[in-house]
């Protein structure tokens, strides 16, 4: 017999009660008097050794009923049926998410890490899975839960210790939030696979800092069997400054470079010095300046005339072990001249045209000027003595030596955009178009109260692949006033890009001969549409001419893993990183995504080299330590998954309860108790009228 709380076994030393009352003996009954003691004070008997046991069948019932009151709170059970073994326990299966981005270099973050992961190895009990998987922007399996056949579990945890042995840090950026997911989802897959109904628990060793992102985890339902524990590290010196070079368009032409330098919040450094270097010397004068911890600061560091071009700014000063941010690649800048053909008949001061807009997109920078050639009339430039320009926007109706002239253009490899403002623009431009005809004889007459959206977006096509990303695929605020309503079906070339809610394309392209021909059917003037004021509207004119950049690299400027688009190539390329290694590049490859490591690229191309620059992603330097409860916001459940050994117990304790509760013997216990009870009642009154013995008068 067993018993669901055997705490209430104290309660039986209840049973002391009843003997202690029956050993104090009460004055007797009968009395005596005696001349010579009549006038003494009487006293009551004490419990002394000698006192002896005169009433023991009612002491024993009364012990007995305490006896078994107690026994019933025990809530006793009859065990009846097998034992559990440590097999109808759920097994555990333990994925080890391991940090590698970027800012896991600081200091002895790694080593700590791996320490981490290694004592967690050491704690696991002997039937846990182990999978091992490391992560920066990019989730690696290195040991999968697919792997365990033809492995037993003490040989994957060597295996998780070999690999661990060779993981290094890399430079890339910390995308939390999907290797989570990936992990989960990992976890998830393979125990519904394998039907093994595993306790799923992620064993998550990083840095935990604030830029790590988790847009993931706001995409997506996280699966709510896999608990998450984090193991954290922190280097011993809390702190840590970067610098960065101004973005082009926040500076002005005239003046010297500026860098902005941020000391991170309980950093114990505030003295910094900031120095252009070409990687062996210094290129210019060193510029010492005071940033308080939590502060940023913006200052100019002028480079030395006549001196070699420097391609990096450099910080001095940091904490120990926080280097790994405090260099900056840049490709000297080089002003390019970029021309833009506008036909049209738009007054550049007038805001309700579109002209107004498109010379107000393009800022002039130290890496770029865009000069707009306004094109009116029937007029046609001779791009074949002028020069051409990088991309024409076609915004009228064109004569016929003007769509000869855009044809030549376009056969030569030139992008252009034909913006159809009217109906009157698809019947007289449809045929050069490919066959486009309007699908509705007048254009829906629309207002604040009607208007359409952008319904079906390809964010695969090259035009729209930057905006892919969660922050920027949100195109449900741009409302489209009137739109042209037309029909492709004659026109086979066409790829559509994007329409409208009401099915009706709203972008497309047609490739013609080496350039590409794009429409639109709604203008960004403000009786068409809000695209002129939404945050997409520069981007998508700045992507059409980093397109149209077919012989020249689209930027300089990069991020680690970041690909970087090629220009069209006849032949194999070659591209020689950082460290001097040369990597071939097929002709075919329209992306170079080798880009592991910062520093200045080098693309040769024939005899033609261009460089480009690879920096650490700016959220690494955001080493703050992240709020743990941004990831319970997600419903990530944070903890330890119960151990095997834990799990039986649990299903120990629930089965005793069960039978407990089914088979309820502590009832007839408390029957058996009234039953005692009754007996004691009727034995006590049963005593109680026996007569009492008098001694007789003794005067």
């Amino acid at each position: 017999m067993s018993f669901l709380t055997g705490a209430f076994l104290f309660g039986a030393l209840a049973i002391a009660a009843p003997l202690l009352f029956h050993l104090i003996r009460r004055t007797p009954k009968a009395r005596y008097e005696f001349s010579s003691l009549m006038f003494l004070k009487p006293s009551p008997p004490k419990l002394t050794r000698r006192s002896r046991l005169d009433q023991w069948l009612l002491l024993l019932l009364r012990a007995l009923a305490i006896l078994l009151l107690a026994f019933a709170f025990m809530r006793p059970y009859l065990r009846t049926e097998a034992e559990l073994s440590l097999n109808d326990a759920p097994q555990r299966h333990i994925a080890i998410l391991i940090d590698r981005s970027a800012s896991m270099r600081r200091g002895d973050l790694w080593d700590n890490a791996v320490a981490k992961v290694e004592e967690a190895l050491d704690g696991l009990e002997s039937t846990d899975l182990v999978s091992l998987f490391a992560y920066d922007e990019k989730l690696e399996m290195l040991i999968t839960p697919e792997t365990a056949g033809g492995v037993d579990r003490a040989e994957r945890r060597e295996l998780v210790r070999e690999q661990l042995q060779s993981l290094k840090p890399t430079w890339g950026a910390s995308d939390l939030g999907g290797a989570l997911l990936g992990v989960a989802e990992r976890l998830q897959s393979a125990d519904d696979m394998q039907q093994t109904h595993a306790a799923l628990q992620i064993l998550l060793v990083s840095d935990l800092q604030a830029g790590s992102q988790l847009d993931a985890l706001q995409m997506s339902e996280w699966p709510e069997s896999v608990r998450v524990d984090v193991r954290s590290v922190a280097p011993e010196e809390v702190g840590n400054a970067r610098v960065r070079l101004v973005a082009a368009a926040e500076s002005d032409v005239d003046q010297a470079p500026r860098v902005r330098v941020r000391n991170a919040a309980g950093s114990s450094v505030e003295q910094f010095e900031v120095v252009w270097s070409d990687g062996q010397t210094d290129q210019s004068r060193a510029v010492s300046f005071y940033v308080p911890p939590g502060e940023s600061l913006v200052l100019e560091v002028p480079v030395e005339p006549g001196g070699l071009a420097p391609d990096r700014v450099q910080l001095r000063g940091d904490s120990s072990g926080m280097d790994f941010d405090d260099t900056y690649y840049q490709v000297p800048a080089i002003q390019e001249q970029i021309k833009l053909a506008y036909f049209g008949d738009d007054a550049a001061s007038d805001p309700e045209q579109m002209l107004f807009y498109l010379t107000r997109a393009f800022d002039e920078t130290p890496a770029r000027k865009v000069d707009i050639e306004s094109i009116a009339g029937d007029e046609m430039p001779n791009w074949e003595f002028d020069a051409k320009p990088r991309f024409a926007v076609i915004a009228d109706s064109l004569s016929a030596a003007q769509q000869t002239g855009i044809d030549r253009y376009l056969e030569a490899g030139g992008d252009a955009l034909v913006v159809l403002r009217n109906d009157e623009m698809v019947g007289q431009l449809g045929s050069w178009l490919g066959g486009v005809t309007s699908a509705s004889a007048q254009p829906k007459a629309s207002g604040p109260q009607s208007y359409a959206l952008l319904g079906t977006i390809d964010f695969q096509h090259p035009l729209l692949a930057p905006f892919a990303g969660a922050r920027y695929n949100d195109f449900t605020k741009i409302r489209f006033w009137r739109h042209r309503r037309v029909d492709l079906d004659k026109d086979d070339g066409a790829v559509v890009i994007a329409r409208f809610t009401d099915n009706s394309p709203a972008l497309w392209s047609i490739a013609r001969g080496e350039g590409t021909l794009y429409v639109i059917s709604s203008g960004w003037n403000r009786d068409d549409s809000q695209l002129a004021l939404s945050t997409k509207f520069i981007p998508l004119l700045s992507r059409w001419l980093e397109l149209a950049t077919r012989d020249g690299l689209a930027e300089q400027s990069y991020v680690v893993n970041q690909p970087a688009p090629l220009p069209v190539a006849s032949e194999e390329r070659i591209v020689t990183t950082p460290d001097g290694k040369p990597i071939k590049v097929a002709a075919e490859e329209t992306t170079f995504t080798a880009t592991s490591v910062p520093g200045i690229y080098t693309l040769t191309d024939g005899t033609q080299a261009m460089k480009f620059a690879v920096n650490v992603a700016d959220a690494e330097s955001e080493v703050e330590p992240l709020d743990l409860g941004q990831l319970e916001q997600f419903r990530v459940p944070l903890g330890v998954a119960p151990s095997q050994a834990a799990q039986l117990d649990q299903m120990r304790q629930l089965r005793d309860a069960e039978l407990e509760s089914r088979q309820k013997i502590w009832k007839w216990l408390v029957v058996a108790v009234l039953g005692l009870l009754g007996l004691e009642t009727l034995l006590g009154a049963f005593r109680s009228r026996q007569p009492v013995q008098v001694a007789g008068d003794l005067a």
